[in-house]
């Protein structure tokens, strides 16, 4: 490389630089965001709302969540919560709300779009802007874009929660997993070790008439059919009974099988993972509530690593407590 080469090689390695530092004081000085998780502040003017345009959305947002208690039956818990503004009334109130979706709808929009923005008026906020020239196009954005927005503004609610969790952990927790079991994962402070054999930690977090748990274990690695769907759900649902027992004599906890278990496939720092979600209940005893479980292919050490998290909360909403469980999850990582 030549010394006119190098230069503006440097020139652009400080351009790069600069550029980064600013984003970086810039987002610094943003006030945090306003608003309850599961929240989202939706900008539409009010006759549009009032139509399809409106209805696409609020079908879309308002669907149940899937595998609580009460999924498929009055009373299920909605995806979010959605709160409905015209533009005239989005002032400064409402702009560092934590999810924006502000939609434009008029025949000066060239063609439908979706744009997403971060950090705009506060620390992870996210902002989903919906253009079309008209209704019926503006319809067709969100429903060939559905699967894409609820996942934007489920992962902006786990990662704002998993900052939170590398915020606040439990140093020492984290210290003992990693230096005993080569995983390093994050709690936050009040999920404390309750039950480590070796191959087997329960950490849990219990709170007044709450419980919010993990269970982690890992077993060799021998075949990729160790993942598939069902001999996965029989595997966890076999290895919880002599390991969680009830309060009640001879009680264990199971997967309620009466209830559907989702499950996807995707990939984790660099690791194939399985993700199983679904109810568990006690067996001989009146206890249930939600879990979401990984089950992660650590390749270096040719073992499965399986974390379950759960709750058990009768008195109070799920929604939110299981998408806690699962930016916990979200932290898991192995130490090369």
């Amino acid at each position: 490389m030549n010394k006119m080469m190098w230069q503006v090689f440097a020139i652009a390695i400080v351009a790069l630089s600069v550029t980064a530092c600013k984003e970086k004081k810039r987002e610094d000085l943003l006030p945090p965001i306003t608003g309850k998780p599961g929240e989202v502040v939706l900008v539409m003017e009010e006759n549009l709302y009032k139509g399809m345009a409106g209805d696409s959305i609020f079908n879309l947002l308002s669907q149940q969540e899937p595998a609580l208690p009460q999924y498929g039956m009055e009373g299920g818990e909605p995806m979010f919560d959605l709160v409905q503004i015209p533009h005239a009334a989005f002032t400064k109130l409402f702009r560092t709300h934590r999810n924006l979706i502000i939609t434009r709808i008029g025949s000066q929009i060239p063609k439908p779009a979706i744009r997403v923005e971060r950090n705009y008026w506060a620390k992870t906020q996210l902002i989903l802007r919906l253009d079309a020239p008209d209704k019926k196009q503006f319809v067709k954005l969100v429903e060939d874009n559905r699967d894409f927005i609820i996942q934007t503004l489920r992962n902006a609610e786990i990662h704002r929660q998993m900052l939170l969790n590398v915020k606040y952990e439990n140093i020492d927790l984290a210290l003992s997993m990693l230096r005993n079991h080569q995983i390093n994962m994050s709690f936050p402070k009040g999920f404390e070790l309750k039950v480590d054999t070796g191959h087997f930690l329960w950490v849990q977090y219990e709170p007044e008439e709450m419980i919010q748990g993990v269970f982690i274990w890992d077993r060799p690695y021998t075949s990729e059919s160790q993942l598939d769907y069902g001999k996965l759900v029989r595997y966890i649902d076999r290895h919880l009974k002599p390991r969680v027992p009830g309060s009640s004599p001879g009680s264990y906890m199971a997967i309620e099988f009466d209830a559907p278990v989702f499950s996807r496939v995707f990939e984790h720092n660099g690791c194939y993972t399985r993700e199983l979600k679904g109810l568990w209940k006690m067996e001989g005893d009146w206890m249930g509530g939600p879990f979401i479980a990984w089950t992660l292919v650590d390749e270096r050490r040719q073992r499965l690593v399986t974390c379950f998290g759960f709750i058990y909360a009768p008195k109070y909403n799920k929604r939110n407590l299981i998408r806690k469980i699962e930016s916990i999850l979200t932290t898991i990582k192995f130490p090369d």
